[in-house]
């Protein structure tokens, strides 16, 4: 399995690469060049070459790229132009409440989405089948950033059982140690705190885990449908085994291996969805930052929360092929 990982990673390199050379083109393709989006518009000439001299723009191209990627292989991404701090501060400080709510979403999907898709798939073709098909055709077709203003106004606004903004409460004064609100309270003692973060979390969970719901709910279904044909299951249902037996080492794990592709890839996609969903919820992440960042031209901070939102998404994808060779060894055997 060792071997298998570091395969994984060993072929995760060149996509890396391949990104430095793509943001480091981005930047220097901007209008004006990167100099321009760091001075004001009314700067000297001067200014400006003094400005180029700085970040080292009159260099030729490869000692800058040569130097970028350095600065990329130790996490300096500069300073953001908002904060003025540097931009991984900016990080270790909001990727915990990003982290938090897309694992959030993601747990609301599989746990509300796998069971509904395997119900539809044992009762295919009835009435419950069809509810599901359709919910859940409505689910991917409702814009994110529609569900959170919907769910907020009915739950937070109207019937106010949940809160409408934040990641605590203000009367909630607690330590947070990891960044991670609800494993905070744990560490430190303080459950109430735990039970209030959660609070917090549910409505933008489920407004970000909507559409990774559907697909999970459809996905699952035809996994099910797919499997529930097979010999092997046909057979095992000869013999007179239990149906719970049947439904779970026969149906399920084998349904996993396509479920499990779709769960990573919509738990990466998740990262790209907190930014409408912590606007609405001013759920203080990655995404609400970053949609500040693109307002104000903060290039330094969107180059590296994008390579590192980048590289977070190749860790998913290296999770989902370890967890395809424990479920699968014939996949792990093959490679």
């Amino acid at each position: 399995m060792g071997r298998f990982a570091a395969r994984r990673l060993f072929q995760a390199v060149p996509i890396l690469i391949g990104l430095s050379v793509l943001m480091f083109a981005w930047v220097r393709a901007l209008p004006g060049g990167p100099e321009q989006a760091l001075v004001p518009q009314d700067a000297s000439a001067a200014e400006v070459e003094q400005v180029r001299e700085s970040l080292g723009l009159n260099r030729p191209i490869w000692m800058q790229y040569l130097a970028y990627l350095g600065q990329v292989i130790r996490f300096d991404f500069g300073t953001s132009l908002m904060s003025r701090q540097p931009v991984r501060a900016e990080m270790l400080d909001r990727f915990p409440a990003s982290i938090e709510l897309g694992v959030s979403a993601m747990l609301f999907a599989l746990l509300v989405g796998v069971p509904l898709g395997y119900l539809a798939a044992k009762h295919y073709g009835s009435a419950l089948d069809h509810a599901f098909v359709t919910s859940s055709l409505i689910g991917i077709t409702i814009p994110v950033f529609f569900m959170a203003y919907l769910l907020k106004f009915v739950f937070a606004v109207q019937l106010g059982w949940l809160p409408t903004t934040g990641r605590s409460s203000i009367r909630m004064a607690t330590e947070h140690p990891t960044g991670f609100y609800v494993l905070d309270g744990i560490v430190t003692g303080n459950l109430m705190a735990s039970w209030d973060a959660i609070q917090h979390l549910i409505l933008p969970a489920i407004a970000l885990g909507s559409i990774p719901l559907a697909v999970i709910v459809r996905i699952t279904r035809a996994a099910v449908l797919d499997v529930m044909n097979e010999d092997y299951v046909r057979t095992a249902e000869a013999k007179g085994l239990l149906k719970r037996t049947v439904s779970i080492r026969h149906i399920m794990r084998n349904a996993l291996i396509p479920l499990v592709t779709v769960a990573g890839l919509q738990l990466g996609l998740l990262m790209s969805g907190t930014v409408l969903t912590e606007t609405v919820f001013a759920f203080s992440g990655v995404g609400s930052f970053v949609a500040g960042a693109l307002f104000a031209r903060d290039y330094p901070t969107i180059q590296g929360f994008v390579v590192v939102i980048a590289l977070m998404y190749i860790l998913v994808n290296l999770l989902v092929d370890i967890t395809y060779a424990l479920i699968d060894p014939r996949v792990r055997s093959a490679q």
